[in-house]
């Protein structure tokens, strides 16, 4: 009977093979891309290549999410960071069409609610003066939703090129590479510069006066925020990561079930109690009166509503590991103020 089903199987294997050979290298491409695909599809989104970013339970390193060979035309698979909770898609959704890595031209992005110039530069893995000084901006919290900015495709400057320019003189007033310039913008050996071509020039610096140029901690683009000291209580217990990431956001872990508090007085914006969310899961977002936000993600049970006003210490759920999480943990991230978790 053993050998039977042996034989069995080896003809219908057999007969697969000659189908696919049969078919070229066309057929055989699309067989194994399929089969590939089919494999992530079934394996529930959790392909992880380790722990990111200092160890944090946020499994942002890579990942696939259900049905994502059959929408998509590349079977690239792409790092990709965490993002924060929005009403809208995502600035990572943005990102990852354009080809994260490989992106070489200027986009335009569209500033939604909620936005912060730290955070955009983040999710495009910029330094925010390059966001500044490619939109003309003295001061970060000029945004507004419905601006459009212009994202460069790595930190330095935008130059629209103009008559006498040559590519010494543009690397000398952005202190920047002549290599890197010509390298970059693919420009030809001779070095001519049509006049109103736009360049991208890696690296580059403005500092002449009256430029806004902000101190950013290479660790954290998050290091410019005030400091409230005793504003935010802590929200829960357990072994804090302390290392930033994703929105200026830190992971404490401790066991499913842990009470989650507020970090202070507010009014309760988002409370989803389903879903994925973006990665979040359960999670709840609150608004404080001095304009800060935060926001607490992985819940496995939600205990508050959307407009409810909480106090500062009261419990707002309990820990899980709802959506984009390996393990029991939250996931607390402070907008417009530093985390006071973070290390």
């Amino acid at each position: 009977m053993k050998n039977d089903k042996v034989a069995v199987v080896s003809v219908l294997l057999f007969t697969l093979f000659l189908l696919i050979f049969k078919s070229g290298p066309e057929g055989q491409g699309s067989f194994i891309k399929y089969a590939m695909g089919k494999y992530i599809d079934e394996t529930a989104a959790s392909v992880v290549t380790g722990v990111s970013n200092g160890g944090m339970n946020d499994d942002g390193d890579v990942m696939a999410y259900p049905g994502m060979w059959d929408n998509r035309k590349s079977t690239m698979m792409t790092t990709v960071q965490d993002i924060a909770v929005v009403s809208r898609e995502t600035v990572l959704t943005d990102v990852y069409d354009e080809g994260i890595g490989g992106r070489g031209s200027i986009i335009t992005y569209e500033v939604q609610e909620g936005d912060s110039l730290s955070f955009i530069a983040f999710d495009f893995g910029l330094n925010i003066n390059t966001l500044l000084w490619a939109n003309n901006l003295s001061n970060p919290d000029q945004l507004k939703p419905g601006m459009e900015l212009q994202i460069p495709p790595t930190d330095g400057v935008i130059h629209k090129v103009k008559a006498g320019e040559t590519i010494e003189t543009i690397a000398k007033k952005y202190q920047s590479d002549v290599q890197k310039i010509f390298d970059f913008n693919g420009l030809s050996k001779s070095g001519s510069l049509q006049i109103g071509s736009v360049l991208v020039i890696p690296d580059g610096k403005i500092s002449k006066s009256g430029s806004a140029v902000l101190a950013q901690n290479s660790s954290s683009p998050f290091s410019y925020l005030p400091n409230l000291g005793s504003f935010f209580m802590l929200p829960t217990v357990g072994f804090n990561w302390g290392v930033i990431h994703s929105r200026n956001g830190v992971d404490i872990a401790n066991s499913c079930g842990t009470s989650i508090v507020a970090a202070a007085d507010g009014v309760v914006t988002y409370a989803v109690n389903i879903g994925w969310n973006s990665g979040y899961g359960e999670f709840i977002k609150i608004s404080h009166a001095n304009n800060t936000e935060t926001i607490y993600a992985h819940f496995s049970k939600v205990l508050v509503a959307i407009g409810q006003r909480v106090a500062r210490g009261e419990i707002l759920g309990l820990m899980g590991t709802t959506g984009h999480s390996t393990g029991c943990h939250l996931h607390f991230e402070v907008h417009g103020a530093k985390n006071p978790l973070a290390k």
